[in-house]
């Protein structure tokens, strides 16, 4: 099944064989989340689990698969509010980025409507809508049921993929998410895991200014209509130097971190992981790929093929004074690729970075 995910900015694809189901008891599991506490969840005994740390500081995404029975898989990704000050979104603003996701999955659904439905947790509320792939193909799943929940201190991003709306793991991990808990850290402890090298995010009235006091680079993100958040991703103990913005009017999304120039590899290299990363978690190829220059940034823009929309990007990187400040920008519209582009790089035209005045 392969459907596009607007709120986490990914497309999933993923082919399992069918067997027969099979329901069994539950028990707790518990999914540390380094100083961010943990995520604790009930989940049917048999069920296979794998935790995938992303590199550069990303949340952790838990994938549950079958050790038997009807074939299905269920993605979670735990976010949380980063130390910069970005909060989660509250009920409202939950129901509009799972009311954007379920517009781009209606263009590969067998459904005409696609509702987005309110959940009740144990904790806090949700919303999530279910899909059926229109031109699936055999071996892969049919069905999707995705959303995002409120847990504790987490927005927990989920999607269930199955054969049918009937097939019991669909009920299981429901119930599992909606029974969902977290456990957060002590503020004393937590207050004690932040980093002297984190980055510092300054908001002003024209721009949000950000820098690591180690760097001698200050980075200059005009506010437009721009807002620092957390959504499907966030900083980390990995990674204190990640940063996300993101403008919904506009589709667009800002997100990076800064970094000591030593651990610049090149923008070969840097491509290189990318589309080796990209295929690994099933997104489809990049088209009109360009490498660049735009002033000091080194650039490479491409597009992604998503259904009825274009999905353009730019990764940049400027390498100056010991830092290295990698920088992707995407933006989603109903234009051309290269109106797409043209905006982008403009938007990169934009973002100044000076050096620190001794």
């Amino acid at each position: 099944m392969r459907f596009t995910v607007t709120g986490c900015a990914m497309v999933i694809g993923v082919v399992l064989a069918a067997a027969s189901a099979h329901a069994e008891a539950t028990a707790p599991r518990e999914y540390a989340l380094g100083q961010h506490g943990s995520l604790h969840l009930t989940v049917p005994v048999s069920w296979k689990d794998n935790v995938t740390q992303p590199l550069n500081g990303l949340p952790p995404t838990i994938a549950f698969v079958p050790e038997r029975g009807a074939a299905f898989r269920v993605l979670l990704t735990p976010i949380w509010s980063d130390r910069s000050g970005a909060v989660l979104p509250v009920a409202s603003d939950i129901r509009k980025k799972v009311e954007q996701a379920a517009a781009q999955a209606k263009a590969q659904a067998v459904e005409s409507d696609v509702a987005v439905q309110e959940m009740a947790g144990t904790t806090g509320v949700g919303y999530y809508y279910a899909v059926t792939d229109r031109a699936s193909k055999p071996g892969e799943f049919k069905r999707m049921k995705q959303g995002m929940l409120r847990v504790g201190d987490l927005l927990v991003s989920f999607t269930i993929l199955s054969q049918n709306a009937s097939d019991q793991a669909v009920q299981q991990a429901t119930a599992m998410l909606e029974g969902a808990s977290h456990k957060a850290v002590a503020q004393g402890r937590q207050a004690s895991a932040v980093r002297s090298d984190a980055l510092q995010i300054t908001p002003t009235e024209q721009a949000y200014l950000l820098t690591v006091p180690a760097s001698r680079l200050v980075m200059r993100l005009p506010l437009g209509g721009l807002s620092l958040t957390n959504s499907a991703i966030g900083g980390s103990t990995n990674n204190p130097r990640y940063f996300h913005f993101r403008d919904d009017a506009k589709q667009v999304i800002i997100s990076g971190w800064f970094e000591s120039d030593q651990a610049f590899p090149g923008l070969q290299k840097i491509w290189d992981d990318e589309v080796t990363v990209s295929k690994k978690n099933g997104l489809p190829d990049a088209q009109r790929v360009v490498f660049g220059r735009l002033g000091n940034w080194e650039t490479i823009t491409y597009e992604r093929a998503v259904p009825a929309v274009t999905n353009s990007h730019v990764h940049a990187h400027w390498v100056q004074a010991g830092t290295w400040i990698d920088l992707h920008a995407s933006l989603t519209t109903n234009g051309s690729g290269q109106d797409a582009r043209a905006k982008l790089e403009a938007l990169l035209r934009t973002i100044t970075v000076t050096q620190k005045t001794p």
